[in-house]
């Protein structure tokens, strides 16, 4: 049997070597998603810095920003800033 490498698992599905914050992160931004989307863009949405609901999950400052980091460089996030404020879009 052939075995692959991490990287050829993440290519087929890009949540393959997701941290465990990370992928919590990224299912917690589906209720941010229905909470403050953008009336311009549909399925664009934003986030407070450091919103109280992640705070209350466990969520620090710097797990959301390296959380973000990954599901970015994992292609499963977009990010455009608008008036200084970050805007996200999950695929």
């Amino acid at each position: 049997m052939q075995t692959h490498s991490l990287e050829y698992y993440s290519n087929i599905n890009p949540l393959v070597g997701l941290s465990a914050k990370t992928m919590r992160l990224y299912l917690a931004l589906e209720v941010f998603r229905g909470k403050l989307e953008s009336l311009d863009e549909p399925h664009w949405f934003c986030t407070p810095d450091c919103d109280q609901l992640l705070a209350k999950v466990g969520f620090s400052k710097a797990d959301i920003d390296t959380g973000i980091s990954e599901l970015i460089n994992a292609e499963l996030l977009q990010m455009q800033m608008r008036n200084s404020d970050p805007w996200y879009c999950l695929k």
